[in-house]
């Protein structure tokens, strides 16, 4: 499909991705975002409008591919 779902982001050091901006194809709208590791396959994407308070967490889990 080749749409950009995320971009910018800038590394903290730690284990956060920060200063992003995330595209929602639903309502075509671009959400300030951050990403953090949540565990070894699963991450806590939060987009939000101005500050982290007012937005939706979502968490995306690890595609594991099958051994044939």
């Amino acid at each position: 499909m080749g749409l950009l779902l995320l971009r910018d982001f800038v590394f903290d050091g730690d284990d956060t991705w920060e200063d992003g901006e995330i595209y929602n194809p639903k309502e075509g709208k671009t959400y300030s975002c951050k990403i953090t590791f949540d565990e070894k396959d699963k991450i806590k994407v939060r987009g939000y409008i101005g500050i982290s308070l007012f937005g939706k967490t979502v968490y995306w889990t690890r595609v594991k591919k099958e051994k044939k």
